[in-house]
């Protein structure tokens, strides 16, 4: 009967009516960005998340405003309400998921996911293995429909599903084999490397310096080519004979073997 969106500027959360669509209320308490909403499935609570570090609790059917502020460490960034209603569970910067009781406002647990979303590294990368996880964190969770499962995704790219009653984790899908954080598998453009270096790191920056670039590193490849006896003409063409070359024929072929 109602949809709520919270706000990245004035850090509200408005809720209007589907049938009518006009707007029923405004919520303020936050002091950050709203990052996240979720609607308990069995009672008339909305739990948002903010940039602030706080997870909020509101009555919004009974028009009681705030009910409860459940701290955190560092910035909220997902939530999801259990199906029963009696746990949510709150993803924040540092790759931790938090499970709390929304009725008694108690910590149940803590499931430390930044290193399992780490996907190993490249080699030559200059990060360590002991930071590859550093700046991971979760963007999405959902439970199963019998709550003893928690997915989560992020700046990953793998899902992991954990087990909520023991806190571990149970799989990792993964969506991607590339091994660029964003999805883009990263390759070298070979046209624009020349023997001088990479195109893009020498000196000059205007189309026709990268113009003059390919237009020598082709010669000096023509070249190169030519001098190791490889043909670099259009298919079909003929051959020039070298000089020398050969017997009394003209051509590559020439005399023959007495």
């Amino acid at each position: 009967e109602i949809v709520c969106a919270g706000s990245l500027d004035t850090f509200q959360i408005f809720i209007w009516s589907l049938k009518t669509g006009r707007l029923l209320d405004i919520l303020a308490g936050h002091q950050g960005p709203v990052t996240s909403l979720a609607f308990s499935p069995e009672s008339a609570s909305l739990v948002s998340g903010s940039w602030d570090k706080s997870v909020r609790l509101w009555d919004v059917y009974e028009g009681r405003g705030q009910t409860d502020v459940l701290p955190h460490a560092h910035d909220v960034l997902a939530l999801a309400f259990r199906p029963d209603g009696k746990q949510i569970a709150a993803a924040t910067l540092d790759g931790q998921v938090f499970l709390w009781d929304p009725n008694d406002a108690k910590l149940e647990g803590t499931i430390e996911g930044r290193r399992d979303m780490a996907g190993g590294k490249i080699v030559g990368d200059l990060r360590s293995g002991a930071n590859v996880a550093a700046g991971k964190s979760f963007k999405t969770l959902a439970y199963s429909a019998d709550g003893a499962l928690l997915l989560a995704g992020g700046d990953s790219k793998s899902v992991c599903v954990y087990d909520v009653a023991g806190k571990a984790l149970l799989k990792k899908f993964h969506l991607t084999k590339s091994k660029a954080f964003d999805g883009t598998i990263e390759r070298l453009d070979s046209s624009r490397v020349t023997d001088a270096g990479p195109l893009d790191l020498l000196p000059g920056d205007s189309d026709s310096d990268d113009d003059e670039g390919l237009r020598r590193g082709a010669e000096r490849d023509a070249a190169r080519n030519a001098a190791r006896g490889q043909h670099t003409g259009l298919p079909g063409a003929e051959k020039e004979a070298m000089p020398g070359a050969g017997g009394g024929g003209g051509g590559w072929g020439g005399g023959g073997c007495g």
